[in-house]
């Protein structure tokens, strides 16, 4: 049975089924932008599932033929004189916004897939890519749009790319600015998986799969993964021996090794 979780805008819909968090963004008229009415209320959902201990999943998609976006171009503010004075204060904000969206993403426990149905532009490329997994259709494409408006990325774009495709690439896709369609996505690796038929059957059997598997197992993966980004191997292997042992102690493996035996 589907909980439909409060939310406080109508530009969000998260729903609750079997511990699966699913965020749509609710703003199909604008692509989903990333606006004043739907972010604020993202983040203190973001807070809630990192809270939450019960949740194995979280799904992010967008409502209708987008899936995000990015920020709403045509209620960008012009800089002037007197606005340069609280550009520390900006900063500050800017800083503080990140960390409770994408950073909060990449740092939850449990894993975390995108389902990109259409557009993923800007600020949405990079919510894309924080998540640890992209399904896409055949319609989904990836934009960074930045430079093409004078502005330099946000919410981890830069460093996203770099540790997904390296710095050529990365420097390729936000220097050029063209569309990355849906099979160069997949072929790139930003796209795990390119679904182009029966896609809600297709990637609710992926989901499922994720799902099978052990979740406490999962959760320290994850969490060896993101340690492996920024350490070096002895290390590693340090958080990795510790982990496993850990895992080795659940009771999630004692029931699997006795179905393993008994099959």
């Amino acid at each position: 049975m589907v909980k439909e979780l409060l939310t406080g805008t109508k530009q969000l819909i998260v729903e609750e089924i079997n511990q699966i968090v699913t965020i749509i963004l609710n703003n199909s008229k604008h692509k989903n932008a990333l606006s004043e009415d739907l972010t604020p209320y993202l983040r203190k959902i973001l807070k809630k599932v990192s809270k939450n201990s019960k949740y194995k999943l979280l799904v992010i998609r967008g409502a209708g033929d987008s899936f995000c976006s990015g920020g709403n171009i045509k209620k960008m503010s012009i800089n002037t004189s007197k606005e340069k004075n609280s550009t520390k204060n900006k900063i500050n904000s800017l800083i503080k916004k990140q960390l409770e969206l994408t950073y909060l993403i990449s740092s939850l426990k449990i894993p975390t897939i995108a389902i990109v149905t259409g557009a993923a532009a800007g600020a949405g490329f990079s919510l894309a890519l924080s998540c640890d997994i992209r399904i896409g259709n055949s319609n989904a494409f990836f934009l960074s749009n930045y430079s093409k408006i004078g502005l330099s990325g946000d919410y981890g774009i830069s460093w996203y790319l770099v540790r997904l495709l390296g710095e050529s690439k990365a420097k390729e896709i936000m220097f050029i600015n063209d569309r990355i369609y849906s099979k160069k996505a997949y072929e790139l690796g930003i796209l795990n998986y390119l679904i182009e038929k029966n896609f809600t059957l297709e990637s609710n059997k992926l989901i499922k799969k994720i799902l099978s598997q052990s979740t406490n197992a999962l959760k320290l993966i994850k969490m060896n993964i993101n340690f492996a980004h920024s350490n070096n191997l002895k290390k590693s292997l340090q958080l990795e021996a510790k982990n496993l042992i850990k895992s080795s102690m659940s009771q999630e493996h004692k029931v699997a090794i006795l179905n393993f035996k008994n099959r």
